[in-house]
């Protein structure tokens, strides 16, 4: 726990980064500050309302997120001469020499001529505002999907979804992530129970489990289409316990006592392939492998053993290939945005302690709403079952305590999340926290009831 208070005292710290340069104009899509008025843009809705930006495709961007007839102008900066100039009537170079504040190179002009001129000095192709509009529309170099196009905080998921977006081709994310887990008392299916009723069966009931989670993640787009994912978790494991055992005159005599394992978990690497980036509508394809890196032979001290194998929830990984598929489709305003996202894992073989996990199929929802360009909350909804354990490890013995029977393992859960992001460094940092508590909890026989999971996370964008 000590570790976990650790991080959150980093997290809030670098929080109160938010407060810099508040003064400044920023770019109403990504946050970011506007600071090269060759690039500069706006939108003016018929509202009277006016969205600044930093880039033309930040402006496009945002744009194709709305309706048409929302907006009574669009400008856009001449790069030569920074005269102000109508976006639909403007011509655009995109060229690699002429970096754009967002990455998509993009620069405007007053006339296709003044383009042209551009372009015999930095090469690279000339557009006009129908072509441009097309090309970020079919993914080809300006999706929205685009970690830097995004509309604030809400272009990410809660922090306890992984895989939910994808980076532009080139794009690089490094993340750091926390994941802790309180478990106290005992159920039978969706019923508490009391320590009596598992003493009648079993010589020991768990009392309390936490878990901590540190996870290390690095993502990679070789493509606009494609974002490559490697996570390596390090996971510590404590359970307090009970064991009660009959005297010869009939008197029960009760001893507790305490069992950690800690290590480094599986490896797990993955692919996001986008299906579609359109407008404000995104679909990708989720897979992942699990690398069986985590040992699954810890052991510890009991009262009944010194060296006592310790059940199966309390192994640092899951010992076998395990293969995750799923899909995430998302839908994105200015300042709201949903999601949702199913996955699949299924286990295969046996692991070579004799047994593999049960399959397990999980259903993220979430909403997440902008107050600010660097602070957004969201709520989330979760739901999972997973099957029971097949097969047995013989060392342990499944009458000594619940968790030692494989029957015991898998089932359903209902949880609800609230969290908030907040982006700070101009939107490549982002900062993110998440309470998650069950709201239903039905185990296939005895198992420990779950308290509450907080998440928490750190996510800076390379490139």
């Amino acid at each position: 726990m000590k570790k976990l208070h650790t991080f959150f005292a980093c997290l809030l710290s670098m929080g109160s980064l938010v407060s810099f340069a508040q003064n400044k104009e920023r770019c109403s899509a990504c946050g970011m500050d506007i600071n090269q008025p060759q690039f500069k843009t706006r939108a003016e809705k018929t509202n009277g309302k006016i969205a600044h930006f930093d880039s033309v495709e930040c402006l496009v961007n945002f744009v194709q997120t709305k309706d048409e007839q929302s907006f009574k102008a669009l400008i856009v900066t001449d790069f030569n001469t920074e005269e102000e100039i109508d976006a639909l009537r403007a011509y655009y170079l995109k060229s690699e020499k002429l970096a754009s504040p967002m990455g998509a190179n993009l620069s405007a002009y007053t006339s296709k001529k003044g383009a042209l001129e551009s372009k015999k000095t930095h090469g690279g192709e000339v557009l006009d505002w129908h072509a441009l509009n097309n090309r970020f529309t079919s993914s080809k170099f300006g999706p929205t999907e685009h970690i830097h196009h995004n509309h604030g905080p809400n272009a990410y998921a809660p922090s306890g979804v992984m895989g939910d977006h994808l980076h532009p081709k080139g794009g690089v994310m490094i993340s750091l992530r926390s994941m802790y887990m309180s478990m106290e008392g005992n159920r039978m299916g969706s019923n508490k129970i009391q320590d009596s009723n598992i003493y009648q069966n079993f010589m020991v009931a768990p009392q309390q489990m936490s878990m901590e989670m540190f996870m290390l993640g690095l993502m990679y787009a070789p493509s606009d289409k494609v974002t490559l994912m490697l996570m390596q978790n390090m996971v510590s494991k404590d359970m307090d316990l009970t064991a009660q055992m009959t005297m010869g005159n009939g008197m029960a005599m009760q001893n507790d006592f305490s069992t950690s394992s800690s290590g480094l978990g599986d490896l797990k690497l993955g692919m996001l392939y986008g299906v579609f980036s359109k407008g404000k509508n995104s679909l990708h394809l989720n897979t992942r492998i699990n690398i069986p890196i985590g040992t699954v032979d810890n052991r510890d001290a009991t009262p009944m053993m010194p060296d006592a194998k310790l059940p199966y929830a309390m192994q640092l990984g899951t010992g076998t290939l395990d293969l995750s598929l799923g899909a995430t489709f998302k839908q994105k305003y200015s300042n709201f945005a949903w999601g949702v996202q199913q996955l699949n894992t299924f286990s295969t073989g046996r692991n070579s302690e004799g047994y593999r996990f049960g399959n397990i199929h999980e259903f993220h929802s979430w909403m997440g709403y902008n107050i600010s360009n660097i602070i957004g909350f969201n709520l989330r909804l979760s739901g999972s079952t997973q099957a029971t354990i097949s097969g047995m490890d013989t060392d342990l013995n499944p009458m000594m305590v619940p968790t030692a029977n494989p029957a015991n393992y898998g089932g359903e859960l209902l949880s609800a999340g609230l969290g908030t992001n907040i982006l700070v460094a101009n939107g490549k940092l982002v900062l993110g926290v998440e309470l998650n508590a069950p709201l239903y909890q039905n185990y296939n026989g005895i198992f420990m009831n779950t308290d509450y999971t907080i998440n928490a996370g750190v996510r800076y964008n390379v490139l």
